[in-house]
């Protein structure tokens, strides 16, 4: 695992609390500008599950207008109904063990001719797309309101079981945060959110969870759909949005990270692409409103 500067807060596990959910269980550790700190300060509060696996675009034609093309350098394009970004693949025969990289809060602006408020949903995970039972996954929301006010909140999801998001964790648009996911097998993994700006870092370690493939990694901007309704909250306008320094690593140690991954763009039901990734190396890339 590569290390930058972001790193400097991901330290020894702190003081840890333990929680059970139907299902699944978990400890989770609290660390404060490199020290332990007092776990119990944050709440996990229960959602239903986000819905946040991969839905293909049933029309991948692109509208009148859109510059976007079918390959770039080594990496395909795909386009999705709900997602923005990169996703990976491996297999049975190697399965994924770890994922990680640091990208910016949504900042977002609101987008013309939509009702507020409006959404966008940034995060890391594994399993979603060709395994879309089952999700392993972190990230943060952020919602703009009418007068253009933002705020923000982290979570976590370990599909098909609910979210949770991750009360009195800082989180504000515009603050770099990386997201660690390792699954150790199967049904048991680890978890650390890290926001590098505030200096708070959460760690969860997790047990007896749905069963992973393991055959996915995922960094993502999405419109992501409402478990109540099915439908997808109103998408919003935002600054570009870095994901940088990724990595995903398999059991065997291969890497299987965005070189050669798929890049995804988000297209609506009317065929106009509103979110695009552009790679820029072999372990960054940047995604775009349109």
């Amino acid at each position: 695992m590569r290390h930058s500067v972001f790193s400097l807060l991901l330290g020894a596990i702190s003081l840890i609390t333990t929680t059970g959910v139907t299902g699944l269980e978990f400890t989770v550790s609290l660390e404060e500008n490199g020290k332990a700190a007092d776990a119990s300060k944050l709440q996990f509060v229960k959602i239903p599950p986000l819905k946040h696996r991969r839905r293909g675009h049933r029309n991948a034609t692109v509208a009148t207008g859109q510059n976007v093309t079918a390959k770039r350098g080594n990496n395909d394009i795909s386009y999705s109904d709900n997602w923005c970004g990169a996703s990976s693949r491996s297999n049975d025969a190697d399965p994924i063990r770890n994922v990680f990289g640091y990208f910016t809060v949504p900042d977002l602006t609101l987008r013309a001719g939509i009702p507020p408020p409006q959404y966008a949903a940034a995060w890391i995970g594994i399993d979603g797309a060709k395994c879309n039972q089952t999700l392993l996954q972190a990230g943060v929301t952020t919602v703009v309101n009418s007068n253009g006010g933002q705020s923000a909140s982290a979570w976590w999801e370990w599909y098909p079981g609910a979210a949770y998001t991750i009360a009195n964790l800082p989180v504000k648009p515009g603050d770099w945060m990386s997201v660690n996911i390792t699954a150790h097998d199967a049904t048991s993994g680890r978890i650390i959110v890290t926001n590098a700006q505030r200096g708070y870092s959460m760690t969860l370690n997790l047990t007896s969870g749905p069963k992973l493939c393991r055959w996915d990694v995922e960094w993502i901007l999405e419109d992501f759909y409402e478990a109540e309704t099915n439908k997808q909250v109103p998408f919003a306008s935002f600054q570009d949005l870095w994901f940088l320094d990724t990595e995903a690593t398999t059991v065997r140690g291969k890497n299987v990270g965005i070189d050669g991954a798929a890049m995804v763009h988000l297209m609506n039901p009317q065929g106009k692409v509103l979110c695009q990734a552009e790679k820029y190396d072999n372990a960054n890339f940047v995604i775009t409103s349109h």
